[in-house]
C-alpha cells in the first residue's frame, strides 16, 4: 500500500474534515486533481465527453497521513481525530 484515504460526502465535508485534522497538528491532504483541470492539462490538453464523475469524486477524497515508521499510537490519533469528527 503506498495511501489511505477517505472519501466524504463532498467538497464541503472535505474541507471541513481537513480543518479539524489541522486543529489536532494532523497533515492530511487532498489527494487528486483531475489531469483535465491542472494546470498543464489546462494548457496542452483537452477534455473530450462529459465530465460525470472525475471532478465530483477527485472533491471527495483525502489522503491520510502516512510514511516509513508511523507508529501505532500515531496511527490510533488519526483514527480517533477522524472518528471525533463524524461523531
Amino acid at each position: 500500500a503506498h495511501m489511505f484515504y477517505l472519501k466524504t460526502a463532498d467538497l464541503a465535508e472535505r474541507s471541513q474534515l481537513l480543518a479539524h485534522l489541522k486543529k489536532n497538528e494532523i497533515l492530511a491532504v487532498f489527494h487528486y486533481v483531475p489531469l483535465h483541470s491542472a494546470q498543464a492539462g489546462l494548457q496542452l490538453g483537452c477534455f473530450n465527453g462529459e465530465d460525470s464523475y472525475t471532478t465530483t469524486e477527485s472533491e471527495r477524497l483525502v489522503r491520510l497521513p502516512m510514511w516509513f515508521g508511523i507508529t501505532q499510537a500515531e496511527q490510533q490519533q488519526v483514527i480517533d481525530v477522524v472518528n471525533e469528527f463524524y461523531a
